[in-house]
């Protein structure tokens, strides 16, 4: 039986909600040690107290072969990610490293410091001193852990597969407020071996996912979320609590939101995320410009005016048996 459920905790990465799927006889799970600040992106020292750092597919692992961010923008600019605006409206076969890793179309990424967007979608921008807001997304997306098309179409056949229409998430942090994230997509479903296991609704609510149990002694399990949420500290690493493990902060400045985060373990990890979007500010250089910021809408209607959004009461639709709890 599988279990959709929302919780305050993502098991061995950071926080939300796990899905864990038997794959195959891979040996035992392990995973290498990153820097604490890793999941959030690229953190630099500013002067200024805030950064940010967005990108479409982010995937390292895979036989220890890749370590790539595609679509990534960033502010300040990195030399991986030199501009703040990324997107193209084109088709694009993703293969870095000659790795097939799918398909994705009407791309778009977005990183801004001490300015705001006017809208979600357009490129228009006004001054906003200690402002930071980051964007990410596409009008599909096919991935696949390595990726394996259907040859009768339908479904990919890859080993896990995420398939997700009009994703979009977001992050911003304004002076003398706490961070914001909002997410979603009009549809999407997850995948096994081209068995569609999940079909995700188009609310999701945050840090959700499912439990699926696995067969077998030696089975290597996929560990995946939806509207991953996590804060951090101005150093982009994930904020704790008093037992020293992740806890969210209501109070944070700073943080990131994947619409899609999973990790396969094992001999060959991978860990893959979709849609990122991750924001510093440092409150005690920015919070002097709380009363200096132009009137912007919530990040809650700025999204909305365009997409979906994010209720608290999710509805999820399970092939075969399921069980719908909240927690």
């Amino acid at each position: 039986m599988s279990v959709w459920h929302t919780t305050g905790m993502r098991a061995a990465t950071a926080a939300g909600l796990a899905l864990t799927v038997a794959v195959t006889a891979m040996g035992t799970a392990h995973a290498d040690e990153k820097d604490p600040s890793y999941d959030w992106g690229t953190v630099v020292d500013t002067k200024d107290g805030v950064q940010a750092n967005a990108w479409v597919i982010g995937i390292t692992g895979v036989g220890r072969i890749l370590d790539a961010r595609m679509f990534e923008s960033a502010s300040p600019g990195t030399p991986k990610a030199p501009r703040e605006m990324e997107g193209g409206n084109e088709l694009v076969n993703l293969a870095p490293g000659g790795i097939g890793l799918g398909k994705i179309s009407a791309l778009y990424s977005k990183a801004l410091t001490n300015k705001l967007p006017v809208s979600k979608s357009g490129k228009r921008t006004i001054p906003a001193p200690g402002a930071v807001y980051a964007n990410a997304g596409g009008a599909s997306v096919d991935i696949g852990v390595p990726y394996v098309e259907n040859p009768f179409g339908g479904t990919a056949l890859s080993g896990i597969g995420v398939h997700v229409d009009a994703i979009d998430v977001h992050a911003r942090s304004l002076p003398g407020r706490p961070v914001e994230f909002q997410g979603g997509a009009a549809s999407g479903e997850i995948s096994l071996f081209g068995h569609k296991l999940i079909e995700i609704p188009p609310i999701w609510a945050v840090n959700l996912g499912a439990t699926i149990p696995g067969t077998g002694n030696d089975a290597a399990p996929i560990i995946a979320q939806t509207n991953e949420q996590i804060t951090t500290d101005a150093k982009g690493v994930p904020t704790k609590g008093k037992n020293g493990s992740y806890a969210y902060d209501p109070r944070a400045t700073s943080g990131y939101v994947n619409a899609i985060h999973a990790s396969v373990l094992g001999p060959n990890v991978a860990d893959v995320t979709i849609g990122h979007a991750a924001v510093i500010r440092d409150p005690a250089k920015t919070d002097l410009f709380k009363d200096k910021q132009p009137k912007v809408p919530s990040l809650l209607d700025l999204v909305t005016a365009s997409s979906h959004f994010l209720p608290k009461d999710p509805r999820v639709t399970f092939e075969g048996s399921a069980e719908i709890t909240t927690n």
